[in-house]
């Protein structure tokens, strides 16, 4: 079951990270310290139990404790998230009962370390698919599994009722997190409870094959609830990333005329400019780098205004005005009978147009200097 695994601990680092990340950022939040503090248990309670996963690791630990770290560290992860998802419904009344989840987690704990500690050395930490007929290794796992079918539903009807009275992006978040419990609920714990149960107190196993059905219908509970942790962030993330691949394109499309204003009126450049070859492994600060650009080539623009052999008027094609502005680059004297002018003047004071306006000249100065250029514009 080491695929299962090595799919949940992913998820649960992943959104741990994510979290950790978060809270350098805003280390005074308190919801988000919370949250932070779940996933963390969550992933190093999956570590332990990928731990013991990989044939021949589990022996170096001392009587196979990750697992008993393992669900230890679950009953507290949702315990806490019991009590934030209350504390959202119901501030008022948060306190009292996050001590009643908190003492419930103890107890739990409690009989987990019992349990554990009552079996004979030789069968600790047994996975659930080898737990046979064992009664101290049926007994942990009826345990930790009777808490986490409790802790299942009642995470994912606070996150299903938080939903419900919330309307921004964490609503579709609490759905698909609520989701993802129900299907650890019965997916998993459910079938499991009934199974030790049966075997522990009749001998007999009332749902057979728990120990191969069950794993990847944990891993795929897990997961989609970490998704649904993770999908305001990943929403966000995409967003953020088909803006920075729209800039990035755009900032190369302005090159050429940028380049051409430059040369003659480098005094408009804030920075120095890298080299092309140098310009193209830039990654960071894209959004500081692309409006630059564009106040650049206005600037340049107005300083190529005077030098334009005939007005601009507005209804000069982008290429007409490219073909001026060639012109102009040549001139190294003024025509002072020319009125200033404005090019590549947007339709609407809005800045897409603006841009638009600006990569549309690009394209043409592009084509003009260098008619093999495949360059196209994009509003």
């Amino acid at each position: 079951m080491l695929g299962p695994n090595l799919l949940m601990w992913t998820a649960a680092v992943i959104a741990a990270v994510w979290k950790t990340s978060q809270l350098i950022r805003l280390p005074n939040d308190r919801g988000l310290r919370v949250v932070t503090l779940c996933t963390v248990l969550v992933a190093v309670a999956l570590s332990a139990q990928l731990a013991v996963s990989i044939p021949g690791l589990a022996g170096i630990f001392p009587s196979h404790s990750p697992k008993l770290l393992q669900n230890v560290l679950l009953t507290f992860f949702f315990a806490l998230l019991i009590v934030l998802l209350r504390s959202n419904l119901a501030p008022t009344t948060a306190t009292r009962q996050g001590y009643g989840e908190i003492a419930l987690a103890v107890l739990t704990s409690t009989g987990l370390i019992l349990a554990f500690a009552t079996t004979a050395q030789q069968w600790r930490g047994t996975s659930y698919p080898e737990a046979g007929q064992y009664p101290g290794v049926l007994a942990f796992y009826l345990i930790g599994n009777l808490y986490l079918s409790y802790a299942t539903a009642r995470g994912a009807w606070l996150c299903r009722a938080s939903a419900r009275q919330t309307y921004s992006g964490a609503r579709q978040s609490l759905t698909v997190a609520a989701l993802g419990l129900t299907a650890c609920l019965l997916g998993t714990h459910l079938p499991r409870v009934l199974s030790t149960t049966g075997r522990l107190l009749l001998g007999t196993d009332p749902v057979p094959a728990t120990a191969h059905w069950t794993p990847p219908l944990l891993a795929l509970g897990i997961s989609v609830f970490f998704l649904g942790i993770g999908y305001p962030g990943i929403r966000t993330g995409i967003t953020t990333t088909r803006l920075w691949i729209t800039m990035r394109r755009q900032h190369r499309q302005l090159r050429p005329l940028w380049a051409a204003l430059h040369q003659h009126f480098p005094t408009i450049a804030l920075f120095t400019p890298p080299p092309p070859h140098r310009e193209a492994w830039q990654l960071r600060h894209m959004r500081l780098r692309y409006y630059r650009r564009i106040i650049e080539c206005r600037d340049g623009l107005v300083c190529l205004s005077p030098y334009l052999p005939e007005p601009i008027h507005p209804d000069h094609t982008p290429a007409h005005q490219a073909q001026l502005i060639h012109t102009a680059l040549t001139n190294t004297t003024p025509t002072h009978t020319t009125p200033p002018s404005i090019i590549a003047a947007p339709a609407t004071t809005d800045t897409h147009a603006d841009t638009h306006q600006l990569l549309a000249l690009a394209h043409e100065y592009a084509q003009l200097t260098n008619p093999h250029t495949t360059n196209t514009t994009t509003p």
